[in-house]
């Protein structure tokens, strides 16, 4: 029977059960590799061809030794009878099925060529070209930097470092100005320049460690991340080496090597003499401490990072064994299915492995997707637009057509309640998602009291007496505050004294010559004319008597303001708030503006204040914001709303395209004369997933022009 199910699941499976038995091919060489995380021990069959490397297990090895009885039953009754392993036949033949996969047996068929255009779309995010092969260049030159591998070497390094970042510390308003200066052209090109140097010299020092350990670099050459060029190195072979430390010192060598270069570097900048000596190891220290700790460090791309971590917990493959990990998880939760353990981990690293998985997929895609922003941005939009709907079909609608097919060939092991209850979940998450629930607009802006008298001096003046105080309720009319002015006091005494001049002489001017009339009126007329000033002056000092010109409350006294000081035209002295009417400058969104109309219900939530105001949409812009209208709206003064860090921060221009809302309404107490609210409105219902989509189609619309007129 073993045999019969074995010989079916070969047929079905491409490989055949009849002979000839599909044979290894010659080329391929097994080496031991030490041991796996449980104590088995472990293998490399290896593809000197392509190569590639495979890690296999106790049962694989034997069942490569019994390879040539050309049949599953018997391979795996001999391994039974060799070993304590107990294999069925379908292990076998489940094997026999990656090897074909894998092109590892001679039977196994070559893929069919490609056009260069499909080779491009299913390759273009990593494409390596190989330029140059530095075996012999590699060991000619190790005796000459094996001074760099010693202790003392290390350790000064060491020194160097925390002393460069100790000095460097001291003068950080000189590294801040040297990094201003990078951002010119000269700058660009100087970073450039020591982005290439510092990426050879990473590559280099894989390249001699590896050498160091007997690994032969195959070649090195240039790899293009989604069409960046970054230089890489070929040391593949390491995987020969059966003991894990010796891989984790060629696989954190190149991170090693610029950290080095970074430590001497910083150290000698900060005693180097200004010049171009000077900038270029400026450029060096930060370019290799930055992108090494930023970008080769990380372990979610194939990079340096992913490396060090496999070899530090002794598990190559880590992405493609986390990955199915991951898949197991979701499997059994969401599909009730019961997949048998990929590896023999302890619980607490399968859930490492796991939640590693996850991460490393959402990281990946926020990583392409930005890449394919800043295209859409930098470049041409329809490029960007390409990139994403490839990196989208690449990392989740393809992954997730080749998940959903094997739910359907296994469709019969999906346990239904557990499916159901998950679908359920589902359905309530699209209602919450997709039906307009929310009525509500959110938006932030002051609100301010609906009468407002600024109390100002029209000229200067010293203060006589203040008559009132912070917080007192005032009537109209009442004097706030009581000032003098020498200038208008002068000249009303002038005015008064030229007046009784100009009187007297016309009384007299009648018993003058003949010409006593005339100048009776002239004299006249010129009292007339003082009379007038006199009294223009009388108006101008009781000015000076300030008053209110409404009831309202005192707000924000100067308590600066003394009996005896001189007090300036523009300074404010009070402000008199009036009155129970409020109004609000709010702003929301340009999606949120849309769904507002006149008369729409607002409510107001004052900050520090429990007790919400009541009040009605008056009136909603038809354009932009381009200035806040108060200060204490910014978030560098305390408040909610972000500054285009692109313009001065003295213009107060958003970040984000905002409308401004005018709210008002009747409270039961004076409010504040300025004071930071919280806006919610009753708007249009929308639902939470309709931003989402009218977003993404506004885009397609722009960019495939179907949104133009004819």
């Amino acid at each position: 029977m073993g045999r019969g199910m074995s010989d079916a699941a070969l047929a079905a499976a491409g490989v055949g059960a009849a002979p000839p038995w599909p044979a290894l091919r010659d080329e391929l060489k097994i080496h031991a590799a030490g041991r796996n995380r449980d104590g088995s021990p472990a293998w490399h069959l290896s593809d000197p061809v392509r190569n590639q490397f495979f890690r296999v297990g106790w049962l694989e090895f034997e069942m490569l030794q019994h390879w040539g009885l050309a049949d599953p039953a018997r391979i795996a009754e001999a391994v039974a009878e060799t070993t304590t392993l107990q294999p069925e036949p379908e292990d076998v033949v489940e094997f026999a099925m990656f090897l074909k996969q894998q092109q590892l047996l001679r039977s196994a068929q070559p893929k069919r060529a490609t056009s260069t255009g499909h080779w491009l779309l299913q390759n273009y995010l990593f494409i390596r070209i190989p330029l140059v092969r530095p075996e012999r260049f590699l060991r000619k030159a190790l005796p000459y930097v094996q001074w760099m591998f010693t202790t003392r070497f290390l350790i000064a390094t060491l020194i160097a470092a925390v002393l460069g970042l100790i000095f460097a510390g001291r003068q950080w308003d000189v590294v801040q100005a040297n990094l201003r200066g990078a951002l010119s052209w000269e700058g660009v090109f100087a970073f450039a320049g020591a982005l290439v140097f510092s990426k050879c010299w990473h590559e280099f020092g894989h390249a001699f460690v590896a050498t160091k350990h007997g690994v032969r670099v195959g070649h090195m050459g240039v790899a293009l991340l989604v069409m960046w060029p970054m230089a890489y190195t070929d040391t593949g072979e390491s995987w020969k080496l059966e003991r894990s430390e010796r891989r984790l010192a060629i696989a954190s060598a190149g991170v090693g090597a610029e950290l080095v270069l970074a430590a001497w570097c910083t150290l000698l900048w900060s005693f180097a003499p200004d010049g171009n000596f000077r900038n270029a190891l400026f450029f060096l220290g930060t370019t290799a401490w930055v992108l090494t700790l930023a970008v080769n460090a990380s372990p979610f791309m194939r990079f340096d990072g992913y490396f060090i971590l496999a070899d530090a917990l002794d598990y190559p493959g880590l992405h493609e064994r986390a990955g199915r990990w991951a898949k197991r998880w979701v499997r059994g939760t969401f599909l009730g299915m019961d997949d048998p353990r990929p590896d023999a981990v302890s619980r607490p690293f399968a859930a490492f492995l796991t939640g590693f998985a996850f991460t490393t997929w959402l990281y990946r895609l926020t990583l392409f997707v930005g890449i394919a922003v800043v295209v859409y941005h930098a470049f041409f939009k329809a490029m960007g637009l390409i990139l994403f709907l490839v990196e989208i079909m690449t990392f989740v609608v393809k992954p997730m057509q080749q998940e959903v097919r094997v739910w359907w060939h296994r469709r019969a092991e999906i346990r239904w309640p557990v499916l159901r209850r998950w679908l359920a979940v589902l359905g309530v998450a699209a209602l919450v998602l997709l039906v307009p629930w929310s009525a509500t607009v959110h938006g932030e802006g002051v609100v301010e009291a609906g009468f407002e008298q600024p109390v100002f001096t029209p000229y200067p003046a010293l203060m006589e007496k203040v008559l009132v105080h912070n917080g007192e309720t005032v009537k109209a009319g009442q004097a706030l505050f009581e000032l003098s002015a020498p200038a208008p006091q002068d000249d009303d005494a002038k005015a008064a004294a030229l007046r009784s001049a100009y009187e007297s002489a016309a009384r007299g001017a009648s018993s003058l010559d003949r010409d006593g009339v005339a100048k009776q009126v002239v004299a006249d007329r010129m009292a007339d004319q003082y009379s007038a000033q006199r009294l223009a002056s009388a108006a101008e000092l009781h000015r000076l008597r300030l008053v209110a010109s409404s009831d309202g409350v005192v707000r924000d006294l100067d308590e600066t303001l003394l009996n005896g000081s001189w007090i300036s035209p523009g300074a404010r002295m009070a402000t008199v708030v009036g009155g129970t009417r409020w109004r609000v400058e709010a702003l929301v969104s340009e999606a949120d503006r849309a769904r507002l109309a006149l008369g729409n219900d607002a409510t107001v939530y004052p900050q520090g204040s429990s007790t919400p105001l009541h009040g009605k949409v008056v009136s909603v812009d038809n354009g932009a914001l381009e200035h806040l209208p108060s200060l204490a709206l910014a978030k560098t003064h305390g408040g909610p709303i972000n500054l285009n860090p692109t313009a001065p921060a003295k213009e107060l221009r958003p970040a984000n395209v905002l409308y401004r809302v005018r709210v008002e309404g009747e409270g039961t107490a004076t409010l504040p004369a300025e004071q930071l609210v919280s806006v919610h409105i009753t708007g249009t219902r929308e639902s939470l997933g309709r931003r989402w989509i009218d977003s993404a189609l506004l885009i397609l619309l722009q960019q495939t022009g179907l949104g133009k007129d004819g």
